[in-house]
């Protein structure tokens, strides 16, 4: 997402807009299921802007248990603090804009893409579900649990389990 700075007055604005969600490669976190909606409130001073707001996708990622689609709406907070290259010291620029404090601009755009992209790769859940009670999958034949029962024997011990067994057997007798 690229701002224009000429298009934005000094003092209070607002940017409401619906962006492409390839252009940010999200590709391998998730499948988008619509525009990226990003509002932001904009304070600008001179040439130094100050941006708070959120970015909002709509997604859809495997599920955790059972692997069919599962929805995700990612929401991002957007604070962001912008200068204009060269107003501070070249060393002290890469520093700040490396730790994500301030991002410089040539004082004609202001590129949000990197900012955003990592804004919402940070907000991916680790594991999406497609439902709080997914019963996920059988380990022995893959059938989904959620759809019905498998053929599976249920009493199947795990054979790194097997060793046990006679210890719980001697319990169980009185």
């Amino acid at each position: 997402m690229r701002i224009l700075l000429r298009e934005l007055p000094q003092g209070h604005s607002r940017i409401d807009r619906l962006e492409d969600p390839a252009v940010y490669e999200l590709g391998d976190w998730l499948e988008a299921r619509g525009p990226l909606r990003v509002a932001v409130d904009v304070e600008r001073r001179a040439e130094r802007l100050v941006l708070r707001g959120e970015a909002v996708l709509p997604g859809t990622q495997p599920c955790g248990r059972c692997t069919s689609p599962a929805a995700v709406d990612l929401r991002a907070e957007i604070l962001l603090l912008a200068d204009r290259k060269g107003s501070d010291d070249p060393d002290d620029e890469a520093a700040l804009e490396q730790e994500g404090s301030v991002l410089y601009h040539d004082g004609i755009e202001l590129d949000l893409k990197e900012v955003l992209r990592e804004a919402l790769i940070l907000e991916v859940p680790p594991v999406a579900l497609c439902r709080p009670d997914c019963r996920g999958l059988c380990p022995r034949c893959g059938q989904d649990f959620n759809e019905g029962p498998c053929g599976c024997p249920a009493s199947e011990v795990d054979p790194r389990w097997r060793a046990l067994e006679g210890l719980r057997q001697e319990h169980e007798e009185p």
